[in-house]
């Protein structure tokens, strides 16, 4: 192995060390063979955050074949008993080799590689080869071959990510050189030039804005502008399976920050292809009713600019809801699983599409992500109800010294379903991204002339475009604001009048009872009519029982359409 910068060495937990002392007793049975932990392990260890996942590279045998040697090696009466033994002293569970699995090699299924793994002294291991890629210039995928340990470490995503631990030694070696500095740093680069790395695999942009966005790491400038490059993006799009794209996302959704991943691609210009693709029939019209021109007299936007232009409202918001300590607050914490609230502020910009072509929308959201059928549900669901929800929220606002009878939001929210508040949620984001409060050209000019002292060597241009940028950004702060302050009134008043489950609100009385009451023989169309009546009934008069309910209906017989008896 080439010389590598200054090394750093990881102290061993109990489990780590013992493991260990393990692989390298059973390695001892091939000839040269050195093993390594790469990879994130190495990375989060360095970092002092804790790691049970490590993967095994391995010089000269496949994963398979050691995998199998370690399961029978770990097996025999005498090593299982020594290294039971120390694991009990230790307290270390699972001191046997579980869960073992071998991953055969098949290339009609994108398995490249001969791998195995299982659980061993409460860690999960993943052994594979040291391997390089070998392109044939007549194909996309790569064939794997085994390499060094140079090739291996330079073919990864990132720098930080190619670090190895030498098993033997107990060091850190540093490869590329730059690994160390960089997690020092808090930088995310490619080992090799961005453009070859992100080509040979376009996901690889994915994970260096996941796994950056998760650490808090910047991304180094050069490695950010071939993330925008139209070759990578169309890469992205063609080359990758929305499976493996799905996975990525949703790692990112379930993340403690969500927002600076969602940032990261909103820089890199990556809406498309990551949220629709860049040949969808629907970005045209998308890109239409999102991209409206400017104001007259006004700069035009960038061709380079970040679109949608305004996505960022929608994330930026969903983070201060989830702070909200108020009613409204409550209401979007409600949702348990945060990639559909992720996923909300991923699509706000499609409910511009709801009036003339939702269901192409909704399509196009579980395409692109693969969305799992509930959650695409929730997303149509949202622009169906968009507007109802809007009006609702309006009658509630407006005069909220003076709300509108329980029953009228219990009804309603009773309609939206069980998904009510996820969907509350998604129209919030959609109008945050949609809002675009107009200003006048002599408010730029005048936003213009305060600044003429800082920016004397600017040009003129430059000052026109950062002020309607300010103006535009303080307009659009002041509408969504408002905006929150009408929701946080409606959210209020459901809490306060205990609608948070309206949705499940069932008649007091059921068909069969209806019907004995009014002697009727069969149901039909009046019953859906005289049920849902009820229901409304039911939410102005909560603390009245079987017997009102029955009195109310009698009296309103001939109002519900309910025919005479016989």
């Amino acid at each position: 192995m080439a010389a590598s910068k200054p090394k750093r060495t990881i102290d061993l937990l109990p489990a780590e060390q013992l493991l260990r002392e393990l692989l390298l007793e059973c390695a001892q049975n091939f000839s040269g063979l050195q093993i390594w932990i790469a990879g994130g392990w190495v990375r989060d260890r360095l970092l002092g955050i804790p790691s049970s996942d490590l993967d095994l590279a391995l010089s000269k045998v496949t994963g398979r074949e050691f995998g199998m040697f370690l399961e029978s090696f770990s097996a025999r009466p005498e090593i299982g008993a020594k290294y039971q033994q120390r694991a009990a002293d230790l307290g270390i569970p699972d001191a046997r080799f579980s869960r073992f699995y071998i991953v055969e090699r098949n290339n009609d299924k994108s398995k490249k590689l001969e791998t195995a793994g299982g659980k061993l002294f409460g860690l999960d291991i993943d052994l594979v080869n040291l391997r390089k890629e070998v392109y044939d210039g007549q194909s996309r995928t790569p064939r794997m071959e085994f390499g060094t340990p140079e090739e291996d470490t330079f073919r990864r995503d990132a720098t930080v990510n190619s670090l190895l631990f030498d098993l033997e030694k107990q060091e850190v070696v540093d490869l590329t050189g730059r690994g160390v500095e960089d997690l020092d740093a808090q930088i995310m680069r490619t080992p090799l030039d961005p453009r070859q790395t992100f080509m040979d695999d376009p996901l690889r942009v994915l994970r260096l804005i996941r796994i950056g966005s998760k650490l808090g790491f910047t991304i180094e400038p050069t490695t950010m502008r071939y993330m925008k490059d139209d070759d990578i993006r169309e890469a992205l799009d063609t080359m990758i399976t929305r499976d493996r794209v799905n996975i990525e996302l949703f790692k990112i959704m379930k993340h403690a920050h969500p927002e600076i991943a969602f940032q990261r691609l909103f820089e890199a210009n990556l809406y498309t292809p990551v949220f629709i693709r860049l040949h969808s029939p629907l970005l045209p019209a998308l890109q239409a009713k999102c991209s409206p021109p400017p104001p007259q007299g006004s700069p035009s936007t960038s061709p380079k600019q970040p679109w949608p232009t305004t996505w960022p409202r929608a994330y930026q918001l969903l983070v201060s809801l989830l702070k909200d300590a108020g009613s409204l607050g409550k209401m979007v914490r409600s949702e348990t699983n945060p990639e559909y609230l992720w996923t909300m502020a991923a699509y706000a910009p499609f409910a511009e599409l709801r009036h003339d072509k939702l269901r192409e929308a909704v399509e196009e959201a579980s395409e692109s992500l693969r969305t799992p059928s509930k959650l695409a549900k929730v997303l149509d669901s949202a622009l169906r109800n968009f507007d109802s929800i809007q009006d609702m929220v309006q009658t509630v606002a407006q005069q909220p010294e003076k709300p509108p009878p329980r029953s009228v939001v219990g009804m309603a929210i009773r309609s939206w379903g069980a998904t009510w508040t996820t969907q509350v949620t998604y129209v919030m984001l959609a109008l945050a991204v949609s809002s675009s409060p107009s200003q006048t050209s002599s408010s730029i000019e005048a936003d213009s002339a305060a600044q003429k002292d800082d920016v004397a060597d600017e040009k003129p241009v430059a000052v026109a475009e950062r002020a309607e940028e300010n103006g535009v950004a303080e307009g659009a702060q002041k509408v969504n604001d408002e905006m929150v302050r009408r929701y946080s009134l409606f959210a209020d008043f459901v809490w306060r009048a205990g609608l948070q489950d309206a949705h499940l609100q069932r008649p007091i009385l059921d068909g069969n009872q209806v019907q004995q009451l009014f002697g009727l023989q069969k149901g039909g169309k009046f019953l859906k009519t005289a049920l849902d009546g009820l229901v409304e009934w039911q939410f102005d008069h909560a603390e009245s029982g079987v017997e009102e309910a029955k009195a109310w209906l009698l009296d309103r017989r001939e109002e519900l359409g309910i025919p005479q008896g016989g």
